[in-house]
């Protein structure tokens, strides 16, 4: 059995109240095709809602990746 999910699956796989940690350095190595099905979820269900995210360093904002900015949307994160 593949243990390889899409992003749609993987976004599915957070609940309202989460908190997600990213790992990713600016653009390089960044989730992006995940933060953005999360983002893609909360506008088509309502959820996840007020997740909190962990991220040490910049997810996105560079080379053209949106990142984190996926999230930027009133109800989906807590801080």
């Amino acid at each position: 059995m593949s243990k390889v999910i899409s992003a749609a699956q993987a976004a599915s796989l957070i609940k309202d109240r989460m908190v997600v940690s990213v790992s990713s350095s600016s653009g390089l190595g960044c989730p992006d095709a995940v933060l953005a099905a999360i983002g893609e979820r909360f506008d088509a269900e309502g959820h996840p809602k007020a997740i909190t995210t962990l991220h040490p360093i910049a997810a996105g904002d560079m080379y053209g990746i949106k990142g984190i900015d996926h999230l930027a949307k009133p109800g989906l994160l807590k801080r």
